[in-house]
């Protein structure tokens, strides 16, 4: 895996040329060795700016973060901005993240993994910004979800089962949330919410798509009220939680 050797070269380079304190630049002039702690970040005006502690002077150049037995980061900056790779490690040595930035601002694909090696996310920005989808993994390295976004705002979200299902998607419509979940490839249920008011319906549905129950949770006067719809939204029964807390739970099954 490239990530992987291009990080052994660097472990490499610090086992034969050696390694020096921050005031130094190490005999291998392609990166500079910094302990732990040596470096603050400033924040301003939304980007964030790289300096050595001691001095304060913004870093440039390519940064080898560790100690004397193990290496905690390495990152390229230009004038105190990340630009380039940025990679952090884990307790063992294996590559924790890999992102890319320019200009101090995440800038291509971020990929995350395990401490055994294992791919577990892969996002893509583009100026600082989510962009295409975003994925987790499972251990098996299968896609666990997809969220899929389009100028950093999230719009749809699918979940997935170990044999690649579809178990569960959102997305928006008319601003507002629908949450969808399958059983068996087959539509169980369905979650309205609004994304400006407290608006919020489930629908569930019989093996052969049918409705089984539409229903919707409604907060009057310091009371929760479970209400059933017909299929075309209309009130047809309400049941108060407090008041009739067996028949409420007829319906608290369904949500659980």
């Amino acid at each position: 895996m490239l990530l992987k050797k291009y990080s052994l070269v660097i472990t490499l380079s610090l086992i034969l040329f050696g390694c020096k304190s921050e005031k130094e630049t190490s005999k291998d002039d392609s990166f500079t060795f910094i302990e732990r702690n040596s470096y603050l970040v400033d924040s301003y005006n939304g980007l964030d700016y790289y300096r050595l502690a001691e001095t304060t002077k913004l870093m440039d150049g390519y940064y080898v973060v560790g100690d004397e037995t193990k290496k905690w980061e390495e990152f390229e900056c230009k004038k105190g901005l990340l630009n380039g790779d940025y990679i952090v490690f884990h307790e063992n040595g294996e590559i924790f993240s890999f992102s890319k930035y320019a200009n101090g601002k995440l800038n291509g694909e971020e990929l995350r993994y395990d401490p055994l090696g294992n791919l577990t996310k892969k996002s893509m920005y583009k100026n600082g910004v989510l962009v295409d989808s975003q994925f987790t993994y499972f251990d098996t390295g299968k896609v666990e979800s997809e969220i899929k976004y389009e100028n950093g705002q999230k719009v749809e979200t699918l979940y997935y089962n170990m044999l690649g299902h579809i178990v569960s998607q959102s997305y928006i419509k008319n601003s507002r949330t629908i949450t969808q979940r399958l059983k068996d490839g087959k539509l169980y249920s369905e979650m309205v919410s609004s994304n400006y008011d407290d608006y919020e319906t489930i629908k569930f549905f019989n093996e052969d798509g049918s409705t089984k129950a539409y229903l919707r949770k409604i907060e009057e006067r310091d009371s929760l009220f479970i209400v059933e719809l017909n299929d075309d939204g209309k009130e047809i029964k309400r049941v108060n939680v407090q008041s009739n807390p067996v028949e409420a739970a007829q319906y608290s099954k369904l949500f659980n």
